[in-house]
């Protein structure tokens, strides 16, 4: 079409383009009979031509196509950040409604299950959630390598085959960071929790205070004090009792039996429980301590009893090596950001 006869479309003055006129033949038939009032435009608003009309036009049709295809951009980054989700038993819900065939969990969106239901979760291609009844979760991050929930109360049973540090479990008292394992994580309403660890291993943190759970072994956390002292899970009740003692109320009048307690009744399975309370007891008990790790696995030429009382970074993770579980360098590679790593 001729660019130049373009005033015949807007009064008929100028000269007709021959498509033009064809095509209003064609639609001749389809006229209106009583044609409206010519609509007249002030020349000082606009003048003669409307190219200014015409390029305000193609503006604002070129901001609205950008903002829908920004739109579908964004519906797709965001349905990407969803974990798929599978009802496998009872009623589950997502952000209250029912959870339906081909169901995702989004960014921000909560899974909640009553006492009948069950569910499970794909983390992205890095492992697999089963969700127990009872239980209210967020979905907080999907990232790659940065896969996060917030588990508000209940259980969930963790199976992930990525490296450490790219899933975490975020609670009122601690956050769960996978080692590369399999575990069981409960919360209640007050906070109160319990991680048990079937394969490797469970990071546990909160606010600089850390605990180190291997595989067949526990640690409860505490809404306040975060995360307590990790023990196998062949240790007796009286063991456990004691542990939470030392742990939560360390000033009680019965401390200073519970830390008899559990020296008394360590075994060299229990390294890992002795290695911890060498950071949470103080002066003379950090020695006992010291003595008794020292009976199953002698501290290493650069360690000695001043600087662990001095509480020495160094030489608690040469102690840590020694065990025999892993380089400390090893496990403290769960506190660096994804890029670091």
């Amino acid at each position: 079409m001729n660019v130049e006869n373009d005033d015949y479309l807007w009064d008929r003055s100028g000269t007709p383009d021959p498509d033009v006129e064809r095509l209003e033949r064609k639609l001749a038939s389809l006229a209106q009979q009583n044609p409206p009032p010519r609509l007249l435009v002030p020349e000082s608003r606009m003048g003669k031509r409307p190219f200014r009309a015409y390029a305000a036009l193609a503006t604002a049709a070129a901001i609205l196509i950008g903002v829908l295809l920004g739109g579908t951009a964004l519906v797709r980054r965001m349905n990407s950040q969803a974990w798929d989700l599978t009802r496998a038993g009872g009623n589950p819900t997502i952000s209250s409604r029912p959870v339906g065939a081909g169901a995702r969990l989004p960014v921000g969106g909560w899974l909640e299950t009553d006492e009948r239901s069950t569910a499970s979760l794909a983390v992205g291609t890095i492992g697999r959630i089963s969700v127990e009844p009872g239980t209210r979760l967020r979905l907080v991050s999907a990232r790659s390598g940065d896969h996060r929930l917030q588990l508000e109360r209940g259980t969930l049973h963790a199976t992930i085959w990525a490296p450490p540090g790219q899933f975490s479990v975020e609670t009122a008292s601690s956050t769960a960071v996978d080692l590369g394992c399999a575990y069981t994580l409960t919360m209640d309403d007050n906070g109160e929790g319990l991680v048990s660890v079937l394969v490797g291993w469970v990071g546990f943190e909160w606010r600089g205070r850390e605990s180190f759970v291997p595989a067949g072994s526990m640690s409860v956390t505490r809404p306040g004090k975060g995360p307590g002292t990790p023990y196998n899970e062949r240790v007796s009740r009286a063991f456990r009792e004691a542990l939470l003692t030392i742990d939560f109320t360390s000033d009680a009048p019965d401390a200073p039996a519970a830390l008899s307690r559990v020296l008394d009744e360590s075994q060299e399975r229990d390294e890992v429980t002795l290695w911890h309370l060498l950071t949470r007891v103080n002066g003379a008990d950090r020695d006992r301590v010291f003595d008794r790790l020292a009976q199953f696995v002698p501290p290493p030429p650069t360690v000695t009893r001043d600087g662990i009382q001095a509480g020495r970074r160094d030489m608690l993770d040469a102690w840590w090596d020694a065990l025999g579980l892993g380089t400390a360098a090893w496990w403290r590679t769960w506190k660096r950001s994804p890029v670091e790593k």
